[in-house]
């Protein structure tokens, strides 16, 4: 697992199937970091008494600069295997990997800025079915 998400950066390639376990997997992975931070916020408010912006403060003053760091951390490394999965994935697809996924992620980037997040959505749903409906080397050399 750990070799998919952060191995072969150049060279390694992902099935359609393949792909999408991996960016399954990924996504509830972060949905339980994510769902882990707010259950740790709810549970101070609780502790505190019901004010969140104490709990807020007393969460911070505990944990403070290292966790953010350490949180900072975990999301950028998941989105940097979520890249390198995405790259393997159109490497297979018979395209070059890198340059098209940071191309993709720019795009969704500006579509949701020039517009709404909305569309931005709309672009990621459209750019993940097709990573997951286009065959393996369609674009590459035929035979």
């Amino acid at each position: 697992m750990w070799k998919a998400y952060f191995g072969n950066f150049s060279a390694g390639r992902l099935k359609r199937l393949q792909y999408l376990g991996y960016a399954i997997l990924l996504a509830v992975l972060m949905t339980a970091l994510m769902l882990a931070i707010v259950f740790a916020i709810g549970a101070g408010e609780h502790l505190i008494g019901g004010d969140l912006q104490q709990a807020q403060d007393k969460l911070r003053g505990w944990f403070g600069v290292p966790a953010t760091i350490i949180v900072m951390v975990v999301f950028m490394a998941a989105a940097l295997a979520k890249l390198n999965i995405m790259a393997k994935r159109i490497r297979d697809m018979g395209l070059n990997g890198w340059w098209l996924a940071i191309a993709i992620l720019l795009a969704i980037g500006a579509t949701s800025t020039m517009h709404t997040e909305q569309t931005g959505g709309f672009v990621f749903c459209f750019v993940s079915l097709a990573l997951l409906l286009v065959p393996s080397n369609t674009f590459g050399k035929k035979p």
